[in-house]
């Protein structure tokens, strides 16, 4: 039992080190993905199909343009470039029959895939991307991963960080705000205190302002994703909602690993 223990610790702690090179392989890919994809939809033969065509054959171009963006929105979803995510917001796949809406699709489309293409040509997109991509910066994790404490263990800790990042690399918002929330409720006795709340009242002017954001903003909208019940018209949280907190949360983390090595 405990020789599967150990295999299992070293396995995670494995797969957590390689994070970072997993996204970055991941990212080269996407790019010749998102490439290809958007080649097709620019060269997409629309214009071969009009208004006064037969709906089957509407049907046949319109549907066939419709899987080709869904593709291709997913596809920049898993960039984590939130500028090129925040251009995708509005745009609905769910078209008609009709050849039409195929083409204000496009129009859509044309722009996102026009800032995608200026975005690649900065040397430094993929490194940016690659920590956009991710709630805690992959330095802090692995800093906090490598401390070593008889006070607390902090192995779920470093696990529920390590599924927040990759839950939040994945656009999984509802696991990532209600991991963070998680989080605040676990770490509490690393300070002395029960309750984080506690945590932001004992802390100094400058850390009291920061940790306060998680305290007073964060939990809320998680209690609101949480505790709500199922109404006629839901939203999901997006990914503004989250966003704000993640230079908070850094700070928080960064506070742990400097009272855990003192």
């Amino acid at each position: 039992m405990l020789k599967k223990l150990i295999k299992l610790r070293s396995n995670i702690s494995y797969e957590a080190k390689n994070c970072k090179k997993f996204v970055t392989l991941g990212l080269a890919v996407k790019r010749k993905d998102l490439l290809n994809l958007a080649e097709k939809i620019e060269n997409s033969p629309l214009e071969d199909c009009g208004p006064s065509d037969d709906i089957d054959k509407q049907y046949a171009f319109a549907s066939g343009f419709r899987d080709l963006s869904i593709r291709f929105i997913s596809a920049v979803e898993r960039i984590g470039d939130h500028e090129l995510s925040s251009m995708l917001e509005g745009i609905d796949t769910d078209i008609s029959d009709y050849i039409v809406d195929a083409h204000k699709l496009k129009a859509k489309l044309i722009p996102v895939i026009d800032a995608y293409k200026a975005a690649i040509e900065d040397p430094d997109f993929e490194s940016k991307a690659i920590q956009n991509g991710v709630f805690i910066h992959f330095d802090t994790l692995e800093e906090l991963r490598l401390i070593k404490t008889d006070d607390f263990d902090i192995t779920k800790l470093v696990r529920m960080c390590e599924e927040l990042n990759d839950s939040y690399n994945r656009g999984n918002l509802i696991s990532s705000i209600l991991l963070l929330r998680a989080i605040l409720n676990h770490v509490p006795p690393i300070f002395g205190k029960k309750t984080f709340a506690q945590v932001v009242a004992s802390s100094g002017r400058s850390a009291k302002n920061i940790l306060g954001k998680l305290e007073d903003d964060a939990r809320p909208i998680a209690d609101f994703h949480n505790h709500i019940l199922i109404r006629k018209k839901e939203h999901c949280p997006t990914i503004s909602q989250l966003d704000p907190y993640k230079s908070c949360f850094e700070v928080l983390i960064q506070e742990i690993i400097t009272l855990l090595h003192s």
